[in-house]
């Protein structure tokens, strides 16, 4: 709009669709698309039409590597965690609309001898409290119970300002998919695992050459 391209009306319809593709609703903007696309075509505006076709394809194929995973249209944050004694191997997808819109891993250092359900409650509250309350899903679908769950689901229905579920995945799809999150902790914690054994062989191997040269 700064220059004169497009007006404001045009220019808000353009961020009311992107902000819809990024929530989930694709169909819409699809459609839209399409609308737009006959419009041109019969408008003999054959130029635009081909650009809209191109965004058309463009926009499909971006959903079709970006496939549903959940039918029923699920909104939900999914965390998997898996530790040792040492560290803890945390992966996350975020899901809206049924698709996997983000994915985030980390591997942090265990402190303290907590186990596997505070751990998750800590880590809930320290990936939440920063978020803006738009920012938490109707579900949180974890790998382990939390510690004190009641207080936990208060807290996170208080941050949405709507009721805010937090389980663990019996069956189906969601179990399934639960199954591949926690996989991929798993695997990111065996690699930190052979990470750190290098790091341990490294290090003797200095001390033992510090043991040598210092007789």
């Amino acid at each position: 709009p700064c220059v004169d391209r497009v007006d404001a009306d045009e220019y808000r319809a353009i961020v009311a669709g992107f902000v819809a593709f990024m929530d989930g609703r694709t169909q819409a903007v699809i459609d839209d698309l399409r609308r737009e696309m006959a419009a041109a075509a019969a408008d003999l505006d054959y130029e635009r039409a081909a650009r809209l076709r191109d965004d058309l394809g463009t926009l499909t194929r971006a959903l079709e590597r970006n496939a549903v995973v959940l039918g029923d249209g699920t909104d939900a944050d999914m965390f998997a965690l898996v530790a040792d004694e040492l560290e803890a191997a945390v992966q996350i997808f975020h899901i809206r609309a049924g698709r996997i819109r983000g994915q985030r891993g980390m591997v942090v250092e265990r402190t303290d001898a907590t186990d596997e359900a505070a751990l998750m409650s800590a880590l809930l509250v320290q990936f939440y409290g920063g978020e803006d309350s738009e920012s938490v899903p109707r579900e949180v679908l974890v790998s382990h119970p939390p510690a004190e769950p009641a207080e936990l689901v208060d807290w996170l229905t208080q941050r949405r300002g709507a009721r805010v579920d937090v389980r663990v995945p019996q069956r189906g799809d969601k179990r399934q998919l639960l199954a591949e999150l926690t996989g991929n902790a798993t695997r990111a914690l065996a690699t930190q695992k052979l990470r750190r054994g290098g790091d341990l062989t490294t290090r003797s191997k200095a001390l033992a050459e510090l043991q040598d040269a210092l007789e």
